[in-house]
């Protein structure tokens, strides 16, 4: 190369560093900035996964989509799911501490038993549970709230024989609901919530009965009058006995009941 080459190139080499020198330099990042910039997969969406599941779990068990006594298939329920085998067994360990599967050693996962016995003591239950509510409701609830209710069942069951059996049947657990609520007793709901939860299925079965239907709206507007003149005890007694001819009738479809779930 020339002299006169290289000058050149030694010249705009020397322009080049010196206006790198008065450029100011990025500063170097630190770890929480490297870090921030990539990001590790978020712990929260692990669990996010495995309350994802054991929803979409619970309303088949809810929806006795598993029929009495059946082996839950954890592979193709994951598969069924589009997700891993791992939040499906965290979703039925927890199905297991809720009532509605059971863990059985070198076995597995089995969908809850239906009797006549387990139909008895949930609504024994329920009943323990919704004769509170009634009696703290009428102490606790203000008029305002009560007449709240009373216009939601009403608009609820407007023109009943066109709605669908189960809007009447959510309908109908919405009100009940409502009174646990009217109890100011956040425990109380939680426990009632459960137990809802465990006879969806036949508070549906029981809203197909024309005759049922009819005694329901007519109960609930008595339990509502004792609420709204503030009478516990005969409130209390209304309730008990609407809840007592429910698991009469529950008793007395049970084996209907499984024959539609195994159908």
């Amino acid at each position: 190369m020339r002299a006169g080459s290289v000058a050149a190139v030694r010249g705009e080499s020397g322009a080049a560093d010196r206006y790198n020198r008065r450029m100011p330099r990025a500063p170097r990042a630190t770890p929480l900035q490297a870090a921030a910039r990539n990001p590790p997969e978020p712990l929260a969406r692990a669990a996010d996964s495995v309350d994802r599941v054991y929803q979409a779990v619970t309303r088949r068990a809810v929806n006795w989509r598993f029929a009495p006594g059946e082996r839950i298939n954890e592979v193709a329920l994951a598969q069924d799911l589009g997700v891993s085998r791992t939040p499906v067994r965290e979703a039925l360990n927890r199905l297991a501490r809720d009532g509605f599967v059971r863990f059985v050693p070198n076995r597995g996962f089995l969908a809850r038993d239906l009797t006549p016995e387990l139909v008895r003591d949930l609504y024994e239950l329920r009943a323990a549970i919704e004769v509170a509510s009634v009696r703290l409701a009428c102490a606790r609830a203000t008029d305002e709230a009560i007449e709240k209710l009373a216009r939601a069942w009403s608009a609820a069951t407007e023109n009943a024989a066109a709605r669908r059996i189960d809007r009447l049947a959510a309908a109908d657990e919405a009100f009940h609901r409502g009174i646990a609520r009217l109890s100011c007793n956040a425990q109380l709901l939680a426990t009632l919530d459960h137990v809802n939860a465990q006879i969806r299925f036949f508070r549906r079965v029981d809203q197909e009965s024309p005759d049922r239907r009819d005694r329901t709206y007519s109960e609930h507007a008595d339990v509502l009058a004792c609420l709204a003149r503030r009478d516990p005890l005969r409130g209390g007694d209304l309730m008990e006995r609407h809840i007592v001819l429910s698991r009469e009738r529950a008793l007395a479809v049970t084996e209907q009941v499984v024959a539609r779930i195994r159908g």
